[in-house]
């Protein structure tokens, strides 16, 4: 029974089919063959994924996100650093780092994140003689901590897969999210300055107090946002809600760059993306069904304690294997069907599921800057109209900074689980 799903679903995905077709048909078919009065299971099972409250911050977050990046407030984020880095070597380029930073956490999604500040901050550089490949890759790289840092919807995700608090998993990739955030910021400052580009800018204290106040609403929204769900005034979930109104405020009455008229457009763009993400766990539900029914994550993790019998021994298998995977697949569907069966292994390891899910995600965030299907790479190739093969020529410095922040994650799981444990989260 399992061999047959797990053809299905390899020869599908080698084919070239999308992932919620692949994960759909190999259940069915392995339903069809071996148990086809159960084929009503499917239905029931699709349907129940979806019933969590906490997933509905995944939709509202999308929607967050692209309120925010059509209402004027990434590109006063994006001004406002600029004036207040400027003065640095490579300043342009830190400055698209730290509003990498800060609007992942007001989107809680890379491909928003690496979409709304790519597109304006890649133009600018390349017209100060950043080199276009770099850029992209250094946009695609930083641009992937909109998953690391909270709110982040692959955090709820693996959340609600894994039972496990969303609060705390958001408290848990503060720290994460800003040392890797700090790496690149090290790195485009050297770089930069070897090869002799990105030279300071120095701006007045009059423009930069400009900038500050044009931007004050922008940068206000974190603060509302973060501040409101670490204070225990609303979940993860409300606070997907508060985003989302406050963004619509700022956008049509303080801004006023978002219009009535592009609401629909931007409502119809957010349902298509969260469907995406949806159906994803949708599909991976019923194929989920079979995997337990056959008692396969209990043997998965049996035959994991029996080969990795320390944490250590752990991590070392699990970065391989996780570093070939996010070659291949993308974050959710990972998340999806990985979470349940790795979870029971975790658990009888003594790793704290917090711990595991910030170095999940984070092995998924750098498969989307890796050869060949580097999904955010993609899209900053989009922006500055150059092949993919071009960009990921020049990624490999950006990739180890990725790998070796994660590798420091591992080593060293209070840098994860300090800030929970000191708000009583965990």
């Amino acid at each position: 029974m399992i061999a047959l799903m797990v053809s299905v679903f390899f020869v599908l995905l080698l084919l070239g089919v999308p992932i919620i077709y692949t994960l759909l048909a190999s259940s069915i078919v392995t339903y069809a063959v071996f148990s086809p009065r159960d084929l009503i299971t499917v239905v029931q099972n699709m349907y129940s994924a979806n019933e969590s409250f906490a997933l509905l911050a995944i939709p509202l977050f999308i929607l967050s996100g692209m309120l925010m990046s059509g209402g004027g407030i990434s590109k006063r984020l994006v001004n406002f650093f600029e004036k207040l880095m400027g003065f640095m070597t490579g300043g342009l380029a830190i400055v698209a780092i730290v509003a990498c930073v800060f609007f992942g956490a007001l989107s809680g999604s890379a491909p928003a994140t690496v979409a709304a500040i790519g597109s304006i901050m890649i133009p600018s550089m390349v017209e100060k003689g950043y080199d276009k490949a770099w850029t992209a890759d250094l946009l695609a790289s930083t641009g992937t901590l909109g998953s690391v840092i909270p709110p982040s919807i692959p955090m709820v995700l693996y959340g609600v897969l894994a039972h496990t608090s969303v609060t705390a998993l958001f408290t848990a990739g503060v720290l994460p999210g800003l040392l890797v955030g700090l790496c690149y910021c090290v790195y485009a400052h050297f770089k930069c300055k070897k090869d002799g580009i990105g030279k300071a800018q120095k701006y007045s204290a009059k423009e930069i107090a400009k900038s500050f106040i044009e931007a004050i609403w922008a940068l206000l929204m974190p603060v509302i946002i973060l501040g409101g769900i670490y204070s225990g005034l609303f979940t993860a979930t409300e606070a997907a809600t508060v985003s989302v109104v406050y963004g619509l405020i700022i956008g049509i009455f303080v801004y006023k760059e978002l219009k009535l008229k592009d609401v629909p457009r931007i409502l119809f763009q957010a349902a298509k993306s969260s469907a995406a993400i949806l159906m994803i766990i949708t599909t991976a539900a019923a194929f989920a069904t079979i995997l337990t029914r056959n008692n396969i994550p209990t043997i998965v993790a049996n035959w994991i304690i029996g080969f990795a019998k320390t944490p250590t021994m752990f991590w070392l298998a699990f970065s391989g294997f996780m570093l070939i995977l996010g070659m291949f697949m993308s974050v959710s569907p990972a998340l999806v069907i990985l979470t349940p069966i790795l979870t029971p292994a975790v658990t009888a390891l003594n790793i704290h599921p917090v711990h595991f899910g910030l170095v999940f995600i984070i092995w998924m965030c750098i498969g989307t800057i890796t050869p060949p299907f580097g999904s955010s790479v993609f899209i900053t190739c989009g922006i500055t109209n150059i092949s993919s093969a071009e960009a990921f020529r020049k990624i490999v410095p950006l990739v180890l900074i990725f790998v070796i922040a994660v590798i420091l994650l591992m080593l060293f799981p209070e840098i994860t689980l300090f800030l929970p444990r000191l708000f009583g989260q965990i």
